[in-house]
């Protein structure tokens, strides 16, 4: 009997592979499994990431104290203004925030006025609701007036207002008809 090439082959293999001491290694755990599973959290975090913003209530308004000094205010939503005042107060500015209603405006004057000085503590970013405040612009019995208005209460479906200076007190806002110069107003 003949013997083919690949079985004498496989016979000097086995042989050879009999010689070898081997130690038996621990069984392999299927990778396949566990990549499905972390690409499984993957997604189930990516999810959660997408749908929990869009579940919970975007804050009305974001303070943040700069490292020199100046406070940077983000206003989402025109509402709990009094919080805001609060939240700037702690961050060394003396504010008095109102919202009014579109086409109103607050009763002038509200207190002294202070002289447009020469950098008004508040400052605008361009494209945006942010905005910053350098307290050291405000004097010791100063406080920033700042009034706004938006179409339906959304800061980003166009707003306006107004930004001064009083010093000493400040009168509450006593709602009056706004009066726009050069436009008929129905």
């Amino acid at each position: 009997m003949t013997v083919s090439f690949r079985d004498k082959l496989l016979e000097e293999l086995r042989a050879e592979a009999a010689t070898v001491p081997w130690e038996p290694r621990p069984a392999r755990r299927p990778t396949r499994p566990l990549v499905a599973a972390a690409g499984l959290a993957a997604a189930v975090g990516v999810a959660v990431a997408v749908v929990i913003p869009l579940m919970s209530d975007t804050p009305a308004f974001a303070v943040v104290k700069n490292s020199d000094g100046t406070v940077t205010v983000r206003i989402n939503e025109f509402v709990r203004p009094k919080e805001l005042e609060m939240r700037l107060r702690e961050e060394g500015v003396r504010a008095v925030i109102d919202y009014v209603p579109y086409g109103q405006t607050c009763r002038e004057p509200r207190g002294e006025i202070v002289p447009q000085p020469e950098r008004m503590p508040l400052r605008r970013a361009e494209n945006s609701m942010d905005f910053w405040i350098d307290p050291k612009d405000l004097g010791p019995d100063e406080t920033l007036v700042v009034q706004m208005h938006s179409a339906n209460g959304d800061p980003a479906k166009g707003n306006g207002g107004r930004v001064g200076v009083i010093r000493g007190p400040v009168a509450p806002c006593e709602l009056v008809p706004a009066e726009f110069s050069g436009v008929e107003r129905e």
